[in-house]
């Protein structure tokens, strides 16, 4: 049996079976390590160690949470962190009960309450950036605001993706995703005609000087236009601006939701349109149902590029 030092040092290799079914996206895991990492240093401040913590003791967080102003939802999410990381201690035989088990929070996923933007708001968020002069940030701006809000795709997805992934012939997008052994898995998106379309735009709109330092190598799809990471790949948290910026801008900025609203949005309004949760489920790519969903054959009478009928038009 491990000691509880050694648990909480290598605490990520342990809790990620008892997240998400055993399954976590790397964004989900590193937002559940992020909670628990506030968790940890509350506990350093108050002299307290993580696992001897009582269920007296946890309430005493919820409460500081409370009064510092966070909302229900977050607090409810910090909980889930908690939660899952007791559930990895007792799997491991270093405690026999969960702390949190009778912490009730509110918040969790009910479906009237979840948010998100309908078309018309989607049209003006993704025409937030149609007066920018520098014609490379317009186009990879708005770049940015449809792979998340018309193609559904990931911080974590669009981070990745490099020029090569492109296929210009039948205009597709291959990316890879890891699972936690770090295989790799191909998968393909058939992006509409819409976003093809400012893809190519942004495509052309790229500053020659950027294009000479990228030449011969594995280019990022997003890059950087910044002194400190000129042509690098765009950063999450670059891309997170961009996003909260769009939405400052068409006023319709949700506290603590950029990427999340956008996608949520992409499969809301996708199921609005179709009433077809699978296709839904498929575009989105829910991890919880790729083991299941790759032994599904396409239905043929649907068009591969299904998210057409979602995508805002682009004010020239």
């Amino acid at each position: 049996m491990i000691t509880k030092d050694l648990f909480l040092q290598n605490l990520e290799q342990y809790i990620i079976p008892c997240i998400a079914k055993g399954k976590p996206s790397p964004d989900t895991l590193e937002a559940y390590m992020k909670h628990i990492r506030i968790f940890f240093n509350w506990c350093q401040k108050n002299n307290r160690h993580p696992l001897k913590m009582t269920e007296q003791q946890i309430r005493l967080y919820y409460q500081e949470l409370v009064d510092k102003g966070y909302k229900p939802l977050t607090i409810h999410i910090k909980i889930s962190a908690l939660k899952a990381l007791y559930r990895a201690a007792i799997a491991q035989g270093l405690i026999f009960d969960n702390p949190c088990t009778n912490i009730q929070t509110q918040g969790g996923n009910p479906p009237t309450l979840r948010y998100y933007l309908d078309m018309n708001q989607l049209q003006v968020v993704c025409n937030a950036y149609s007066d920018e002069p520098d014609e490379f940030v317009r186009n990879r701006n708005t770049l940015i605001l449809y792979l998340f809000s018309v193609e559904g795709l990931r911080p974590v997805d669009i981070f990745r993706l490099n020029m090569q992934d492109i296929n210009w012939q039948s205009y597709t997008i291959e990316f890879r995703t890891a699972d936690n052994s770090e295989a790799y898995e191909a998968q393909q998106i058939y992006p509409c005609q819409e976003t093809i379309n400012v893809l190519m735009d942004y495509i052309n709109s790229i500053p020659g000087d950027i294009i000479d330092k990228l030449m011969g190598q594995l280019a990022p799809l997003i890059i950087s236009n910044s002194k400190n990471n000129f042509a690098g790949r765009l950063s999450r948290n670059g891309m997170r601006l961009i996003i909260n910026n769009a939405l400052d801008k068409a006023g319709l900025k949700v506290s603590g939701s950029s990427a999340n609203l956008l996608r949520n949005s992409c499969g809301t309004n996708l199921f609005k349109a179709t009433n077809d949760i699978k296709l839904v489920q498929k575009t989105l790519r829910q991890q919880s149902l790729i083991s299941a969903m790759k032994y599904m054959e396409d239905n043929p009478t649907l068009s591969k590029r299904a998210t057409n009928i979602i995508a805002p038009k682009r004010n020239k």
